[in-house]
């Protein structure tokens, strides 16, 4: 059965337009009646099974951060608010309508500013659009990789990063808006949906493990040297031909990272480098800032219906409200191993053509088994961690680990066996899951067992190797581990 969250909204009670405003390849966009101005994402059928705690925990995090972090991303995106639901499944979610300073007449009709017109030359159908010169262009190149930072610093991977999801204002000062923000997931968890890829915004050197924070540098590198080269294909390592307008000293330094993005993977700059360039400072080495990983709290029940029998809700808010969840604090990081998802397979890069998701559909939902009958004699150190009181506690802290109990202690039971060390590929084979799909699955795993974000149990040498700190188990589960 769906946990209910007290923002949940069921599909019933939306009063909904008749015609859609839009469709891509997961979902339809409709536009919802009220005094709110949200709009509905409703998932399509072959699109997969949502995972209802990743939506939740988007919901969430929105109002967990500080709070000038949350009005700056509640303000330039369309953010998950709310999930909605229609018998004890999530159909899709809530989320802000498209400000119309992000929207101009494209071919006589009200369109999205996609970040597309600034990467051609103007046609017939926007020659009426006002666009950016190029010191404009650096303003929205900044907006966007600010945002872009804001959330790699709270440890999230936004996987498609293109010019099909970022909008911008033809007024100054220049502002961005992103959408497909349940393609966002968080750093060492599974998206809502797989993460999809736009055409010629894929990394040439995807890792086997998939999209990550990585993958999403190279891509904030084609954003800036697109947007301000007017190029819509030019890649790092190719000859990058910027506008004219652009002050020398920015030039320069976007030039330099736009060549150092053509590196192998791991060794792209980072959003805060690209921040040093675009605001024309004299280049300082910037080291990788820490990715913080916040573990949601507990969600409360919600109290979906009152005594009298009618439904009550929690309002949906936006910047500046006081909805539920908005004075939470958040629990202490935990630990950041890169787990990512299998690549998916999109659609060509044109808006009237949605993206396709390609990769199989999610798995059901977490495998839980049944313990066997107990065994005579002391049971092995998996079983005791998974009978402690600790370990009830961060079960109910951590719902979106996948595997169940029995499948939790035996990989204790492996590592502790092991000496503490064991690789990968030996858990794929307990698991019984393709290597890529293991480290992602690895990710909850420790973040289950990372007690206080105590690194108990961590992925080493580019996810090739778990770690187990068994000394530091026996601290945070047992009194003694044998």
């Amino acid at each position: 059965m769906l946990a209910p969250h007290p923002l949940d909204r069921p599909r019933s009670g939306l009063l909904l337009a008749d015609e859609p405003l839009g469709e891509g390849g997961q979902g339809v966009v409709w536009r919802v009646g009220g005094s709110e101005k949200l709009v509905y994402k409703e998932y399509l059928r072959n699109a997969g099974t949502p995972f209802a705690p990743a939506l939740v925990d988007l919901v969430e995090s929105g109002r967990r951060l500080p709070d000038t972090d949350s009005r700056a991303l509640l303000d330039q995106s369309a953010w998950p608010l709310a999930r909605v639901v229609h018998e004890g499944a999530v159909t899709g979610f809530l989320m802000r309508e498209i400000p119309a300073e992000f929207a101009g007449s494209i071919g006589g009709k009200r369109r999205p500013l996609e970040l597309q017109y600034l990467l051609y030359k103007p046609n017939h159908a926007w020659r009426s659009l006002h666009l950016p010169d190029g010191a404009g262009r650096v303003q929205i190149a900044m907006a966007a990789v600010r945002l872009i930072d804001l959330l790699h610093g709270h440890g999230f991977v936004l996987g498609d990063i293109s010019f099909r999801n970022l909008l911008w204002s033809q007024s100054q000062p220049y502002r961005i808006f992103m959408l497909d923000c349940d393609g966002v997931r968080r750093h060492g968890g599974e998206p809502v949906l797989p993460q999809a890829q736009t055409p010629e915004w894929e990394d040439p050197h995807l890792p086997p493990t998939g999209l990550d924070l990585d993958t999403d540098r190279y891509k904030v590198a084609l954003l800036v040297g697109r947007v301000l080269s007017r190029d819509a294909y030019v890649r790092p390592g190719k000859d990058l031909q910027l506008l004219e307008g652009i002050d020398p000293h920015i030039a320069d330094a976007v030039t330099r990272l736009f060549a150092k993005a053509a590196g192998p993977h791991g060794f792209r700059p980072t959003a805060r480098e690209w921040l040093q360039a675009l605001s024309g400072r004299k280049y300082i080495a910037v080291q990788r800032p820490p990715v913080r990983v916040e573990q949601p709290p507990p969600s409360p029940a919600a109290p979906l219906v009152t005594a009298s029998g009618q439904r009550s809700f929690y309002p949906v808010s936006l910047p500046g409200g006081t909805a539920a969840g908005s004075s939470r604090s958040a629990r202490p990081p935990r630990s950041t191993q890169k787990v990512s998802t299998r690549k998916s397979v999109p659609a060509p890069p044109v808006r009237s053509e949605p993206k396709v998701q390609a990769a199989p559909e999610r798995k059901a939902t977490q495998v839980v088994q049944q313990a066997p009958p107990a065994k005579a004699g002391k049971p092995g150190p998996g079983r005791q961690v998974v009978g402690s009181t600790a370990f009830a506690e961060q079960r109910r802290l951590v719902p979106n680990c996948r595997l169940g109990d029995e499948q939790v202690a035996d990989l204790i039971d492996l590592l502790v066996k092991a000496g503490g060390r064991t690789p990968v590929a030996e858990v794929a084979r307990l698991l019984t899951e393709p290597q890529g799909r293991t480290v992602m699955i690895l990710g909850g795993v420790c973040q289950l067992l990372n007690l206080d974000g105590e690194e108990v149990l961590v992925l080493r040498d580019d996810d090739r190797t778990l770690e187990l700190d068994i000394p530091l188990l026996e601290e945070q589960f047992l009194e003694t581990v044998p």
